[in-house]
């Protein structure tokens, strides 16, 4: 009898942890439903430590950012510029302020979604702070919006932060 009652329980464990097991596999592998037109500069083709990077979007235009001071600090107020050209203001239908959502890419760092004001001529400016990591370094992902509209994302600039950038 409880030889019965030990089948039974190991069948539905088995079954629970294949099905457990395709979730993960299905949530790596397949296709999350992320915006397939984000344009993403990975820190091999621009470093935001070094310089301001740009980048052509899909939708059309060019979108620049700048992150001062250089290299990019952790726990030290940073300075953001986003700058759109004519094309990419048109395409975007210059939005009065945007968003730059800062990710870490290895671990969560908490919620940092910095509002970059308009200043005018394609230029949005604002300012944020990254918490310091226990790693030596973090990758972040700063994934620009217009302001509220997460779903509109258009460009993602990648970019490393290591502890020896500290003053």
């Amino acid at each position: 009898m409880f030889a019965t009652r030990f089948n039974r329980i190991a069948a539905w464990l088995v079954a629970l942890l294949l099905v457990a097991t395709a979730w993960m596999l299905a949530e790596r592998y397949l296709d999350t439903g992320a915006p397939t037109d984000l344009a993403v500069v990975q820190p091999e083709e621009c470093d935001l430590n070094t310089g301001a990077c740009s980048t052509v979007l899909p939708l059309g235009g060019e979108v620049r950012l700048a992150i001062t001071p250089r290299p990019v600090p952790m726990l030290r107020e940073l300075t953001l510029e986003l700058e759109l050209d004519t094309t990419a203001r048109e395409a975007l239908e210059e939005p009065d302020a945007l968003e730059l959502d800062l990710a870490g890419v290895e671990m969560y760092m908490g919620f940092q979604r910095p509002r970059l004001e308009h200043a005018g001529d394609g230029l949005y400016r604002g300012t944020t702070t990254l918490p310091i990591c226990t790693t030596e370094s973090m990758t972040w992902a700063a994934t620009a919006m217009p302001a509220g509209t997460p779903e509109a994302s258009f460009v993602q600039f990648r970019f490393v932060t290591a502890r020896d950038h500290q003053p």
